[in-house]
C-alpha cells in the first residue's frame, strides 16, 4: 500500500463536489454521462494545447488546431501512446506549470516489468479517492471504518504488519502468514475491528483458507475488494463461500487514467467520470460487443502529467447489456489482462507480486520471469543503455527477499522477451508441472 499522506487529498471543496456528483452520475442517462466526459476532456485538451510540451509538438506535427476537437470521437485523430514511448520521452509529458498541481512522484512497473515514474496531482488524487469511496459504498462501507490491505509483498515491519492511523488501514503481507501464526493475525483483525478487506485475490484467498482451517470464524469482513491481479474463479468461489459476501473486483492503473469497478451483482462498470476507455482490436478498430481488444485510456483529471490514448497493454471485452444493479455506467464483459502465473518458493509457498523488484532500477525496458524448476528463476531483460551489473545485482537481491535465498536467479539480456500468447504479454510464466491449488 502506497503511503497515505493527508495533504495529497485535503481539498475539502473538491472532495465534497465529487462526493455529491459521483453518487448521482452513476445513474445518469448515457447522453448525460457523455456530456460530462466531453466537458472534462475539453478542459484537459485546453490545458494540453497550452501547457504540455509533448502535446503542443504533437498537435503541431499533425496540423491539428484546438477547433478540430469538437466531440469525444475526435480523440481518434491522435495516435495511441505506448508505454515505451512514454518512458523514452518522459519529461515532455510534464506540464509547464507542473508544480502548480502539487505533483507526487510514484514508481510503477505494472505487470510489464518496465519501470516508469508517473505523477499524481491534486485533481487526480481527489477523483481517485472519491471513485474508490463510491466503489466501497456499493457494499455498505462507510468512510472511516477500518480496512485491511493484504498483498503478496515484501514488508519491512518488525511486527509483520503496519497500522496507518491516518487512513485507518491495517497492512499485511500474505507471504509471512501461515498456519503457525494465523492466530496472531486474526487477533489483529479483532483489535482494529476491520470491516473491509482489499488486496491481491491470491492473498485474500490464502488468508480465508488459513482462517477456515484454523476454525476462526469471528473475523469475517462485511465487504471484500480485489485489485492489482485478476481474481480467478476458484478464488472467488472460496472467498465468497467463507466470507458470505460477494467479491468486488477493481481494475485501475497508477497512471490514474482508467478505473473499472465491479458491483455486487457482478457487473464491471467503467468510471466514465474518471477517464475515457476505448477498447481497440489489434487491427486498430474499436471492438464491438463480445470482441476482445486492448484497453486504451485517457485520463480526465491529471494536469501535471496528462496521458491521452495511453495503451494499458491489458485486454477487455465490451458489452452492450445493462447491469441488474441499475447503474448506467457502461460495462465490460470481462477483463483478460493482468493474469500472471505465480512462483513456487523452496519452502512450498506460491507467491505473486514479483514486479515490486522492478520499480526502481534503471536500464530496464521490459522484463519477464520464467520458472521451469523449483529452485531457479530465469529473468529475461530487454535492456536500455543504463543497464549494468549493478542493476542485475539489485534485482537478484530484491527477488531473493521475496522468494528466498535458496532460489537461483539467472538474468539474461535479450532483444525481446521470449514468451507471448496470441500477442499478449505475461510478466510471469510458470512452466513447472506443479501448479497452484485450485
Amino acid at each position: 500500500m502506497i503511503e497515505f499522506r493527508i495533504r495529497d487529498f485535503l481539498y475539502p471543496r473538491r472532495l465534497l463536489y465529487w462526493r455529491w456528483l459521483l453518487w448521482r452520475s452513476q445513474y445518469y442517462p448515457r447522453e448525460r454521462l457523455l456530456s460530462l466526459q466531453w466537458k472534462l476532456l475539453s478542459r484537459m485538451l485546453d490545458h494540453c494545447f497550452e501547457h504540455v510540451p509533448h502535446y503542443r509538438n504533437l498537435f503541431k506535427r499533425l496540423g491539428l488546431k484546438r477547433s478540430d476537437f469538437r466531440r469525444l470521437e475526435d480523440l481518434s485523430k491522435l495516435p495511441i501512446l505506448s508505454k515505451d514511448y512514454l518512458i523514452e520521452h518522459h519529461d515532455e509529458f510534464k506540464a509547464d506549470n507542473f508544480e502548480r498541481f502539487r505533483p507526487r512522484a510514484i514508481q510503477t512497473s505494472g505487470t510489464t516489468g518496465s519501470p516508469l515514474t508517473v505523477y499524481w496531482d491534486s485533481d487526480s488524487n481527489v477523483i481517485e479517492f472519491t471513485c474508490m469511496w463510491r466503489h466501497f459504498s456499493w457494499l455498505g462501507y462507510r468512510l472511516g471504518e477500518p480496512f485491511l490491505d493484504i498483498r503478496s509483498v515484501v514488508m519491512d515491519a518488525p511486527d509483520g504488519y503496519k497500522w496507518n492511523a491516518k487512513c485507518r488501514g491495517l497492512e499485511m503481507s500474505s507471504d509471512i502468514i501461515d498456519a503457525s501464526n494465523i492466530g496472531k493475525y486474526a487477533e489483529l483483525l479483532r483489535r482494529y475491528r476491520v470491516k473491509l478487506w482489499r488486496g491481491h485475490p491470491a492473498a485474500i484467498d490464502a488468508l480465508c483458507r488459513l482462517l477456515s482451517d484454523a476454525g476462526i470464524d469471528d473475523v469475517r469482513p462485511k465487504c471484500v475488494f480485489t485489485a492489482s491481479e485478476a481474481v480467478l474463479d476458484h478464488q472467488r468461489r472460496f472467498i465468497e463461500k467463507w466470507t458470505g459476501v460477494p467479491v468486488c473486483d477493481n481494475y485501475g492503473l497508477k497512471e490514474h487514467n482508467v478505473l473499472i469497478t465491479q458491483c455486487p451483482q457482478g457487473g464491471y462498470h467503467v468510471a466514465m467520470e474518471y477517464g475515457i476507455v476505448e477498447i481497440i482490436k489489434d487491427d486498430g478498430t474499436p471492438a464491438r460487443a463480445g470482441e476482445e481488444g486492448r484497453i486504451v485510456a485517457t485520463g480526465l483529471h491529471n494536469k501535471a502529467f496528462p496521458l491521452i490514448r495511453y495503451d494499458t497493454m491489458d485486454y477487455a471485452t465490451p458489452t452492450d447489456r445493462a447491469c441488474q444493479c441499475g447503474r448506467t455506467l457502461p460495462l465490460v464483459e470481462s477483463l483478460t489482462g493482468r493474469v500472471d502465473d505465480r512462483v513456487l518458493t523452496a519452502d512450498g509457498k506460491w507467491v505473486s507480486g514479483l514486479h515490486f523488484a522492478f520499480f526502481f532500477p534503471k536500464g530496464i525496458k521490459r522484463a519477464q520471469i520464467l520458472q521451469k524448476e523449483k529452485l531457479a528463476l530465469d529473468i529475461y531483460i530487454v535492456p536500455n543503455p543504463d543497464f549494468d551489473e549493478g542493476t542485475a545485482s539489485f534485482l537478484r537481491k530484491e527477488l531473493k527477499r521475496k522468494v528466498g535465498e535458496a532460489m537461483a536467479i539467472r538474468i539474461h539480456t535479450v532483444e525481446e522477451v521470449p514468451y507471448r500468447s496470441c500477442g499478449k504479454f505475461k510478466f510471469v510464466i510458470n512452466q513447472m508441472d506443479e501448479k497452484p491449488p485450485k
